[in-house]
């Protein structure tokens, strides 16, 4: 249940509640359980009520005017707000696990990294909405409006998307495994390297989409698709199967793996992957899937051709490979420095990247906090000379050497600047590394 305190306190106005928090930053608001339907949250004037970390468990805000708050890691667990305005809130690592959204307004909200497993978004507004990597696994999202959303890397694990209008939507590399997109709408949507394993897909509003990484290739390229042309191309992804004939070695899979991502940068439109390995009987086999039925031919010529061409660039190196697999393998994980010379190489987990690799990703880092505006949201917590400073510092330990307490520097200081450095390569490069 909630506080009584908090609660008073909150009744009291915005302004009085943000000067509370403010004054008592150790003390986490308790209002769960509490009844704030039709209430109205939002201050005005460029004051946005802060509910950071908050527990809003079971809370009931239907229908109540939030607007542009700020929610950031708050506990919104089986919260009521059916209808509710959160245009532009701040929802960032949010927990709406089960929560009745269906008819919210949600657009433009961040809610990066948010849970919303099994949350029901029924008809909901998440027009141009941050929704990068958040978990809508088994979510209910019949009739949403996702119309230019950013939904790289979300989890749509057996959701419902019926009837959904994903129009514009950036998809990339998102989950859509067993995921029902009956009667969704997908015209110009971007779908480069989803997972869509046993996708429902019928009666789909498609004209056109995208399948490369930086959306500029349209396909169909000078047409629309035709009425149940999308569903029949990719109801089930075409598969290839290479069969090595004399056996598969241990390192044969990595060589693949190699020779996937060797394709891909040539030749992006396959979107090859590795789908399954079988190294049982007498014909081992490692399956791909391509994103056309035309594809299929082409690309399995690639594969044979560019494997050939590792397989000579490693036989005359083979035992010294093994060798390294089998370090990599039962070696414990660590971080050390090879060479201390300006060419030097730090080892990480079994692979090896030069320092001045780590630098330059380290650099680019600092050149998007540098870019950013000082007034910007994501320094509300951390200012920008201190992050500026936080990548100096780990600069100065990758140069050392100490690449993994580097890597976690920047790890801790993504949590507090979201987006503006976790989308950057550099950062997901770091985040490998300080895991």
């Amino acid at each position: 249940m909630a506080n009584p305190e908090h609660l008073k306190i909150l009744k009291q106005g915005v302004k009085v509640w943000n000067r509370w928090r403010k004054e008592n930053p150790s003390i986490r608001a308790d209002l769960s359980k509490s009844n704030l339907s039709f209430m109205n949250l939002s201050g005005g004037n460029f004051t946005f009520v802060n509910l950071n970390d908050a527990n809003l468990t079971s809370v009931n805000l239907a229908r109540a005017n939030i607007r542009e708050a700020k929610l950031r890691e708050s506990h919104l667990v089986k919260a009521n707000l059916q209808g509710a305005n959160l245009r532009e809130v701040w929802l960032k690592n949010a927990n709406l696990s089960y929560a009745n959204l269906s008819d919210a307004d949600l657009l433009m909200a961040c809610l990066f990294e948010a849970v919303l497993s099994g949350a029901d978004l029924g008809r909901a507004d998440l027009s141009s909405a941050d929704l990068f990597e958040a978990n809508f696994r088994a979510a209910r999202l019949i009739g949403a409006k996702l119309v230019g959303a950013d939904l790289g890397r979300a989890d749509f694990f057996a959701a419902n998307l019926e009837r959904a209008n994903l129009a514009r939507a950036d998809l990339r590399a998102c989950v859509l495994v067993r995921s029902n997109l009956t009667g969704a709408t997908l015209t110009g949507a971007n779908l480069y390297g989803t997972a869509r394993d046993d996708w429902i897909i019928r009666d789909i509003q498609c004209q056109h989409i995208y399948w490369d990484e930086e959306g500029n290739q349209r396909y169909p390229r000078d047409r629309d698709f035709e009425p149940g042309e999308f569903e029949r191309l990719y109801t089930a992804l075409p598969t290839i199967e290479y069969i090595f004939e004399h056996g598969m070695s241990p390192i044969d899979p990595l060589i693949m793996d190699r020779v996937v991502q060797a394709i891909r940068e040539r030749q992006s439109e396959f979107d090859i992957k590795i789908d399954s390995l079988n190294a049982r009987g007498l014909a081992p086999s490692i399956r791909f899937t391509v994103k056309h039925e035309e594809h299929k031919e082409p690309a399995l010529a690639e594969v044979r051709k560019e494997y050939e061409i590792k397989l000579r660039q490693l036989e005359s190196e083979r035992d010294r490979y093994y060798d390294l697999l089998a370090h990599a393998l039962d070696a414990p994980k660590e971080v050390k420095l090879i060479n201390a010379a300006p060419g030097s190489i730090v080892a990480t987990d079994g692979s090896t990247v030069s320092v001045e690799q780590h630098i330059y990703n380290a650099l680019e880092l600092q050149k998007v906090i540098a870019e950013e505006p000082d007034e910007s949201e994501s320094f509300a917590k951390v200012a920008k000379k201190m992050a500026l400073d936080i990548i100096g510092d780990a600069i100065k330990d990758v140069a050392k050497g100490q690449v993994k307490e580097a890597a976690k520097q920047i790890v801790e200081l993504g949590k507090d600047l979201g987006p503006v450095i976790t989308k950057t390569a550099a950062y997901v490069f770091f985040k490998s590394i300080g895991a």
